[in-house]
């Protein structure tokens, strides 16, 4: 196929026969690219090919009024031709040609109507930038997914669909200034290797052409001012601003269905909803023409088949009456005054369409839908009122923390520009950067938060500051600015954009000044603003860089602030510094000024951590995570005994005490444990907003945060090699050594909680060494049996009962003094019934190992508790007294083989007597006939005290040094 020039435009052509030859040698020359049609990264967009040039052009012909053409010169034809050919090509460029746009093969060119763009290997880099920072929808419109975007291969060859649709979205963006470029260097390909138009007729003609098809993608006041004045009405031949308009709404009123086929549409799967809704947009016209009873009026006939297609064709139609309306406009200005040139014009003024009268567009089309887009709306002033007790409680002290948040961000930001740009200094107090002062008049109080941040311009304070849940940190140009390769610079401490609506908390108030550090020092901004406000007026101030809240709030407010520093002492870093205050007015307007500590101060982000005791944990999609077990007074310290606090910060905000007020769920809390660590505090730097904070910002969405389990491994690791290491080998001369030593470091950070004992209950002792009660490692050494021990108040360490009979034992704390501690002890370590950790964590377990057990218990003990009462009578009719003395029973429940003779039970019993026990229980194990799929566990914790202690100990159960 071939361009096709229309009859009248090729007559005006032919009368300059260098300005024909040049314009027919330019087609001929691009005809073999565009023939091709093969818009690689545009698989899905409408119809870009000769089809639709020749469309351009008859529309183009037939627009222009029979007057135009006696001022209309060969020249205008030749531009008006030459720059319908480039104005849509991009869409063609190959796979070598965008390589070679984005490693700068492709010359860059110097045109007389815009100074030098930047290079389009930055253009890329900063397009890719962006493209990691697309939210869901955006995604969703170019790939129909929400899958982040990543970098693209070196090579063409390992191009996949994603990566050519994310291409053509850059290429859609700047497909006119490829255009435009063209006309210099002729199409991009491989190895600078071009297709170039023909030599042109006179200087500066080919910038011309390129410049007027680059001229459709922007506004056309904008284009025509490109313009030098004089060259305005006419340059170089050509009457630009006239040809300019003919361009831009011929391109536009190809909206008919010829564009989009539906057959076509039908056997293609759409990926990006964008060209799937162009697509319909054009099938769905069925006639444009001049039909309407005004004679300047355009009539498009249109039948969509859905709501939203009709509300968008219903845009469309208003965007083209609005370029109509410009063309009109800026032709009335350019030739209006001159009559030479008054004639130039075109027949369309107006737009109609079926579309205009909803009720008659369904009474005579009879859609089966109804065609109206209903939209979610809410009433901001109204919407403040209702939300923020639900969100926040009426808690003062989130207005605070939500006003420090901004002004640390907004300290944050100027250090960033700062160092990205040139150094920046502005007049500030040495002592802090951001200072919250809570001030009690007589018979009122106030807030004021000042930071030396950033500031704020009016464009952020409208679209931003005064827009609930509308963060400028997600906007753009915050992005642009403060990020790399998508990923931010700034460890934000706000995040959801409800800044203004948690600061009523406070006061119904809010005084604001603030100027942002490209604004001098008079053009400052000061307002008001008022909860359930509609309109709020600004004015300019003289002030510092950065902003000052103020907010009049009761005297009660203030009171309870007072009494109560640490539940506003939310901050927890040393940079940027933040100062607190209790100032206290008196009736002479003295002041009486009391600074506040603060109480909790961790690392910086990325900082060195040797000589400290903090711990760095590697995390991907965080910037640092660290931990330690130091604890911290927090509002929570006056409720608990305890005052101090594992806590839990995220970029130097604090979130919560991690033992109280959290849903935090460290991996030992995910499994029934008889020790664990304690809880660390944990400090986050998100970068990137990864952390699952809820919209309280006091705690997580969700328990098992992927950081949560990296700190949870590393806790463990280090408190177990502690453990370890804490060792010598003396410890292991004898087992009293052993036990004593392993009593000891009970002062390590182990989670005992309230029964203190239950710590040496925790672990095994035998000749081997030291082991954990728990199914793996009991599989793992395989005992011959166990003995449990009793104590009351410190565990027996007597050599000759620990080293006389039984290969492994443990200890347990028994209440031996009353008659339910009694039975306890019996019904849990001996009968193994009921919930009591040693049963929760391998009682069930052992039974299916167990060959018997042997308790010795006191005569009058076995005759008050081994009842049926209190023992199962089914479990009783299983026992057997197999020895007796005068005092004690040695009762025996033998499950499966014959168990080991008794050795020396009067020792035992003596020693039982002399420590005054309530007696021993020995297990018995037949591990040679066991199911080996038996011993195959199911594992309750993904990664526990056990896992790191056999992961530690080179898979061995019992440790010994």
């Amino acid at each position: 196929m071939s361009l096709n020039i229309p009859n009248r435009m090729k007559e005006r052509l032919e009368q300059d026969s260098g300005i024909n030859s040049f314009t027919l040698t330019s087609v001929n020359n691009l005809k073999p690219w565009l023939d091709a049609n093969t818009t690689v990264f545009f698989p899905e967009y409408t119809d870009h090919s000769f089809i639709h040039l020749n469309e351009v052009l008859a529309t183009a012909e037939s627009i222009i009024t029979d007057e135009s053409w006696d001022t209309i010169t060969p020249e205008d034809v030749s531009a008006m031709i030459i720059s319908v050919l480039l104005h849509d090509c991009a869409m063609h460029i190959t796979e070598d040609g965008f390589y070679s746009l984005i490693t700068d093969t492709y010359p860059s060119i110097k045109s007389q109507y815009f100074s030098t763009d930047p290079k389009w290997s930055e253009m890329w880099s900063d397009y890719i930038a962006e493209a990691k920072r697309f939210n869901s929808d955006k995604l969703k419109s170019i790939f129909n997914d929400s899958k982040p975007v990543s970098d693209i291969p070196d090579n063409k060859i390992d191009l996949t669909t994603r990566d050519k649709l994310l291409i053509g979205e850059f290429i859609r963006r700047h497909h006119a200034r490829i255009a435009h470029e063209i006309v210099f260097n002729g199409v991009p390909g491989t190895d600078g290797k071009t297709l170039k138009l023909a030599e042109e007729p006179r200087r500066h003609f080919l910038d011309l052409c390129g410049f007027i098809a680059k001229s459709h993608n922007m506004s056309l006041r904008q284009a025509v001012d490109a313009l030098n004045t004089k060259k305005k009405r006419e340059h170089l031949g050509c009457h630009v601003p006239f040809l300019m308009s003919v361009l831009r709404i011929s391109d536009y009123i190809q909206v008919q269905a010829t564009r989009a086929p539906s057959q076509l549409l039908n056997v293609k799967s759409l990926i990006s909803p964008i060209s799937k809704g162009e697509w319909k947009k054009h099938d769905a016209i069925l006639e444009i023409n001049h039909a309407d009873e005004d004679p300047e009026a355009l009539f498009i006939d249109a039948e969509p088949q859905d709501a939203i297609l009709f509300e968008d064709l219903r845009w469309l139609f208003t965007d083209i009456q609005r370029e109509l309306d410009e063309v009109w406009a800026v032709l009335g200005e350019v030739y209006g005054r001159y009559d030479k040139m008054a004639n130039l014009g075109i027949n369309i003024r107006r737009l109609r369409s079926s579309l205009d009268d909803i009720n008659e567009y369904t009474r005579n089309k009879k859609p089966e839908f109804i065609p109206k887009v209903l939209k979610f709306r809410t009433a901001d002033s109204e919407m403040m009122e209702l939300l923020i007790a639900p969100l926040y409680g009426n808690k003062p002290e989130i207005g605070i923390r939500e006003l420090v948040q901004n002004s640390v961000d907004a300290c944050l930001e100027l250090e960033d520009i700062s160092k990205k740009q040139q150094k920046i200094v502005i007049e500030k107090p040495e002592d802090f950067d951001v200072c919250v002062s809570v001030i009690e008049h007589g018979d009122y109080g106030e807030v004021i938060v000042e930071d030396y941040g950033v500031g704020m311009t009016l464009d952020i304070i409208e679209n931003y500051f005064l827009n609930i849940g509308a963060s400028f940190r997600n906007s753009d140009r915050w992005k642009k600015t403060h990020e790399t390769e998508g990923s931010s610079d700034i460890h934000r401490t706000g995040r959801f954009g409800i800044g203004l609506l948690a600061a009523y908390l406070l006061g119904d108030e809010l005084e604001v000044e603030t100027r942002h550090i490209s604004c001098p020092e008079n053009k400052g901004l000061k307002f008001r603003c008022s909860r359930g406000s509609k309109s709020v007026t600004i004015s300019h101030t003289d002030c510092h860089v950065g902003t000052k809240v103020s907010i009049k709030t009761s005297k009660n407010i203030v009171c309870n602030l007072s009494k109560n520093p640490k539940s506003w002492d939310w901050y927890c870093l040393s940079v940027p510094k933040v100062k607190r205050s209790l100032i206290k007015v008196n009736d002479s307007n003295e002041k009486h000024t009391k600074f506040l500590e603060q109480n909790i101060v961790v690392p910086q982000s990325r900082s060195n951590l040797q000589g400290t005791n903090w711990f760095r944990v590697e995390t991907e999609g965080l910037d640092d995570v660290v931990w330690s077990y130091e604890g911290f007074e927090t509002k929570d310290s006056e409720y608990h005994s305890n005052k101090y606090f594992s806590v839990l910060v995220c970029n130097g905000i604090f979130i919560n005490s991690v033992k109280y007020n959290s849903n935090i769920k460290f991996l030992w809390d995910r499994g029934n444990q008889i020790l664990t660590p304690e809880d660390p505090t944990v400090v986050v730097y998100d970068q990137d907003g990864q952390v699952p904070l809820d919209i309280q910002r006091n705690s997580l969405t969700y328990s098992n945060a992927s950081f949560i389990s990296k700190v949870s491994k590393d806790v463990t690791k280090k408190l177990i090699e502690n453990f370890f290491e804490s060792f010598s080998k003396t410890d292991f001369i004898s087992i009293e050594n052993t036990i004593k030593k392993t009593l000891i470091l009970r002062k390590l950070n182990w989670e005992i909680g309230r029964h203190k004992d239950s710590y040496i209950s925790a672990f095994l002792f035998s000749r081997q060494g030291i082991s954990l009660v728990d199914k793996q490692t009991i599989v793992k050494s395989k005992p011959t049996s166990i003995q449990i021990i009793p104590f009351h108040d410190t565990p027996t360490i007597e050599k000759k009962l620990l080293n006389g009979f039984y290969t492994d034992f443990s200890f347990v704390k028994v209440s031996g003094d009353t008659k339910t501690g009694r039975l306890d002890w019996v019904r849990n370590y001996f009968e193994f019934s009921s919930t009591n950790h040693y049963r929760a964590l391998y009682g069930n377990f052992l039974l299916k190992f167990l060959s018997g057990s042997r308790l010795f218990i006191r005569i009058d003990d076995y005759e008050e508790i081994c009842k049926p009462t209190f023992l199962p009578k089914r479990f009783q009719n299983k026992l057997d007294i197999i020895w007796e003395n005068s005092d004690w029973y040695i009762l025996e429940n033998k499950i499966s083989n014959e168990l080991p003779g008794l050795f020396k039970p009067e020792e035992v019993i003596s020693f039982l007597e002399q420590e005054k026990l309530v007696g021993t229980i020995a297990h018995y194990f037949d591990w040679d006939n066991v199911d080996p799929d038996i011993l195959i566990e199911k594992k309750e914790v993904g990664y526990s005290i056990v896992d790191t202690w056999l992961e530690l100990n080179n898979g061995k159960a019992y440790f010994k040094v």
